[in-house]
């Protein structure tokens, strides 16, 4: 019987408030709102003036601006708690400190906010407004796993719909270590993720689709350069713009990040590149590789792994990631000229030859922990013994001779696949297969 410890994890889940034909016409009645608008307009105003009697005192920290701007909050309406929410936004961060706030959300507590069954109340300038939410399964079913909700952030978006950002925290059970398998996931540009299991997400429309928005918003910020030009209508095409890469990259990134997860059970081990401060440690570029390398979400990408294991009991472990795709799998020989391409890799020294983002997942795998199995994709070069060098041997941890044998990869639309993948992936079916190539 194994046994889980359990920890608290916090996730934020988006909501869209529907208010009844009653509130919508009370909301109707002012061309904002003015029931949930007004909060939003008195918080930042409330932001404003403690930051404001901030900079003027110098001090930023909490407990001495709250008695600093605590009363003249109250006396500009805002309730006992929106007061000191406003205080804990405007003191929470160190360094840089923002100049101004815009009447864009309003941050509510416990003591502010309740859910009750699919409906949120809020404390507003108009007092406790109950308001039913417009909510699918997904945002059931983490609802009624939350232990508890913390609170939440009032938003509105570019339509008048306003959303509710819900602080929650849940009891994620961790199975403990070395009790599973180990994947590794190598990160890149063309090929968005590579698994050891020999799956393969490609990212060629999502380098595509930010390449050409990049393209869009510069035409934009050139009209916005010129005070003639710079209108109300350019700056709402530049927000649209935005707004509409961001949901792009989202979706993009949340649909292998899921299929990943949903591919391990709980007590698997999942191995990441760790790539902080990637771009301040690589090669000076041109302009276009810079952009393409700013542009790549590998960040997004790992944040979005890491809740979704967490939340299906899978621990993310971070490794070392220099030298992943040159090392050699079988061998450990690790040198530039076994990357002979972007795709292939044959090592010089044992003539070991496969796909090169799966070596570079594989060798994140291996050392990660010694669960990482060969699992049966390995390829050697026609002809070869396996063996390597004479009185190589093979390294420790590397793939067995016995377990080398040819691999085909089959390209897949949207998804690859090597055709020896593990069959816990098989049911995600359902994919055209286009073209198949034997290295």
């Amino acid at each position: 019987m194994m046994c889980y410890t359990v920890f608290v994890q916090t996730l934020t889940l988006r909501c869209t408030l529907k208010p009844t034909p009653e509130q919508a016409a009370a909301l109707a009645a002012s061309p904002i709102g003015e029931h949930l608008a007004a909060t939003v307009r008195l918080f930042a105003q409330g932001c404003n003036h403690a930051l404001r009697v901030a900079k003027e005192r110098g001090e930023f920290r909490r407990f001495q601006l709250h008695h600093l701007v605590y009363r003249d909050l109250r006396a500009m309406g805002l309730s006992a708690n929106l007061a000191v929410q406003a205080i804990a936004r405007v003191g929470r961060k160190k360094g840089s400190r923002a100049k101004f706030y815009q009447p864009t959300s309003c941050t509510f507590d416990p003591r502010t906010l309740s859910l009750r069954g699919e409906s949120v109340s809020l404390t507003t300038t108009a007092g406790r407004l109950v308001i039913p939410m417009k909510l699918g399964n997904y945002q059931r079913g983490l609802l009624k796993r939350a232990k508890s909700v913390q609170g939440g952030v009032l938003t509105q978006g570019p339509k008048g719909k306003w959303y509710l950002n819900l602080i929650l925290r849940l009891e994620t059970p961790t199975p403990p270590t070395g009790g599973g398998r180990v994947v590794g996931v190598d990160l890149g540009q063309k090929v968005l993720a590579t698994l050891s299991s020999g799956v393969q997400f490609s990212g060629g429309s999502l380098k595509g689709n930010r390449l050409h928005y990049l393209a869009k918003r510069a035409e934009v910020q050139s009209k916005l350069d010129r005070p003639s030009e710079r209108t109300r209508g350019t700056r709402r095409l530049w927000e649209r713009l935005t707004g509409r890469e961001a949901r792009f990259v989202n979706h993009t990134l949340h649909t292998p990040a899921r299929r990943i997860v949903d591919g391990l059970e709980p007590g698997d081990t999942l191995a990441i590149e760790d790539l902080t401060h990637l771009r301040s440690r690589t090669a000076k570029r041109g302009k276009k590789e810079r952009h393409l390398h700013n542009l790549w979400p590998y960040a997004r990408l790992r944040s979005l792994l890491e809740y979704k294991a967490a939340l299906r009991g899978v621990q993310v472990v971070a490794v070392d990631p220099r030298h992943t795709s040159q090392e050699c799998p079988r061998c450990g020989h690790t040198a530039k000229e076994n990357r002979k391409s972007q795709a292939l890799f044959r090592c010089a020294a044992c003539g070991f030859q496969h796909n090169a983002d799966w070596v570079a997942a594989h060798n994140i795998a291996l050392r990660a922990g010694p669960q990482a199995l060969p699992q049966g994709i390995v390829a050697r070069r026609a002809g070869s013994t396996g063996m390597g060098r004479e009185g190589s041997g093979i390294a420790a941890g590397r793939c067995a001779p016995n377990l080398c044998k040819p691999a085909r990869i089959l390209r897949v639309s949207s998804l690859h696949r090597f055709s020896s993948e593990s069959p816990r992936l098989q049911p995600w079916g359902g994919l055209r297969i286009h073209s198949n190539q034997t290295l």
